[in-house]
C-alpha cells in the first residue's frame, strides 16, 4: 500500500486504507494538491495537536500561544507570563485571517485584574 493517497482518490479505498493502518502500524498521509491535510494512522500512532496556535497580543508584550479552544470576545483568561507575572486578561478582539496556505488567529488582551494592571504598568 502506498505511503499517501490523494484525498479524492482515497475516497473510494477509506476502508481498506484504514484497515491496512490498523494493521501494519503504519501511518498514511491524505494529501491535496500533493500537501499533506490528514493522516490515517493507529491511534497511538497519530499525535495530537497541541491546540491552537494564537498570537496574544497584550498591552506591554506580545505572545504566541496553543490554547484548547479560541475565546471570544469579552471572555477572561488566566496568563501566566514568565517575565511578567500571572494575572487574568479581557479578551477585547478577536481577529481571523485565513488563505488557502495558512490561517492565523490573533486575540488583543486588556488588564482584568491588579496583577495584570501591574505588569502593564511595569513595562
Amino acid at each position: 500500500m502506498e505511503k499517501s493517497y490523494g484525498i479524492e482518490a482515497a475516497r473510494a479505498q477509506l476502508g481498506d486504507i484504514a484497515d491496512h493502518a490498523r494493521t501494519t502500524g503504519e501511518t498514511i498521509a491524505l494529501t491535496r494538491h500533493g500537501r499533506t491535510v490528514a493522516v490515517i494512522g493507529p491511534a497511538e500512532a497519530v499525535k495530537p495537536t497541541q491546540g491552537i496556535k494564537v498570537g496574544l497580543h497584550f498591552p506591554h508584550v506580545d505572545w504566541t500561544a496553543y490554547l484548547p479552544v479560541v475565546p471570544r470576545t469579552g471572555e477572561l483568561i488566566e496568563w501566566e507570563d514568565p517575565e511578567h507575572g500571572g494575572g487574568r486578561w479581557e479578551v477585547t478582539e478577536v481577529i481571523h485571517v485565513a488563505s488557502p496556505d495558512k490561517a492565523d488567529i490573533a486575540l488583543t488582551l486588556d488588564p482584568a485584574d491588579e496583577d495584570a494592571r501591574k505588569q502593564v504598568n511595569e513595562k
